[in-house]
């Protein structure tokens, strides 16, 4: 029979799945390399522990003159612990739809399932950006370039040095590019700067004050319907990996169909900030910008 489901047939829709699941998500989830990510995989336990330093003040630590005995400073690390976690999607793939579609179901399924994992992991990691306690801009506030500057202002005087990176919403962005395009009105006269002359041609901002910029619709609002992007260092949340994405195939043969299953594990957490550390983020609160 020409539509008969074999386990040849059951390799190949695995191996299919499988590939564009891997690809996708590695491809779509753009937040785990701006972070600091923590390889759990094939290690023993769910946690991962990581010391935490702190600085040595300068006026204290320090002892000045030729001949003058150095004493000890006594460094304690701060643990903090991130315990892993898994989280799965399911899908059922009818031999009907299987064997009716026109393109390659199975690698579409992958796809979608790769899309979702990423973009969970995404959302998890921009969840954190709330807990920064360091804040600039607010409701009602527009985002623009000044609201950048703070913000680097803020990390650079807490001793805090790049690389920077800053993660908003689409709408949130809207803004800062019509700022730095002067809303296109003296793109004719060429008196734009370079980084406003990218924005308008391509829609892309790159840097602004050393901070390279990202937009994403993973961006969430508060409470007051503000949007909470931020502005960091990769030290600021940790990533850590337990089990990278996989998938198992299980055949439902009552159902005439075969359930796909993707999940993986891991966990996200803030790292640098809080008790005897600087804070390695700020929250930069803006409103979502519409119409003008």
């Amino acid at each position: 029979m020409a539509n008969e489901t074999t386990s040849t047939t059951l390799t190949g829709l695995f191996s299919d799945i499988q590939q564009a699941a891997m690809f996708t998500m590695q491809e779509r989830g753009f937040m785990r390399p701006l972070v600091q990510n923590f390889n759990l995989v094939g290690q023993p336990g769910k946690q991962a522990k990581v010391g935490i330093y702190p600085t040595l003040s300068t006026s204290s630590a320090l002892v000045s003159g030729e001949g003058t005995d150095a004493t000890n400073n006594a460094i304690t690390a701060i643990e903090k612990t991130f315990d892993t976690d898994e989280v799965a999607c399911l899908v059922t793939l009818t031999d009907t739809a299987r064997d009716s579609a026109d393109d390659n179901t199975a690698a579409s399924i992958g796809r979608v399932i790769g899309e979702t994992m990423a973009r969970k992991v995404d959302e998890d990691i921009a969840a954190l950006f709330s807990g920064f306690s360091g804040t600039v801009g607010g409701s009602g506030t527009e985002l623009t370039a000044d609201l950048i500057f703070q913000a680097v202002a803020t990390l650079r005087g807490n001793s805090v040095m790049g690389p920077y990176v800053g993660v908003f919403h689409p709408a949130q962005m809207y803004n800062l590019k019509k700022q730095l395009t002067n809303a296109g009105a003296s793109a004719i006269n060429h008196n734009l700067s370079d980084v406003g002359n990218a924005a308008l041609a391509e829609g892309f901002i790159g840097r602004i004050a050393g901070v390279d910029l990202y937009e994403s619709a993973v961006i969430s609002g508060d409470s007051t319907g503000a949007y909470v992007g931020a502005i960091m260092t990769p030290m600021a949340i940790a990533y850590a990996l337990k089990k990278d994405i996989s998938l198992e195939t299980q055949r439902d043969a009552s159902l005439r169909a075969t359930e796909i299953v993707g999940s993986m594990t891991y966990a996200v957490g803030e790292l640098m900030g809080g008790s005897g550390t600087p804070e390695h983020g700020i929250q930069v609160l803006t409103d979502a910008i519409t119409s003008n």
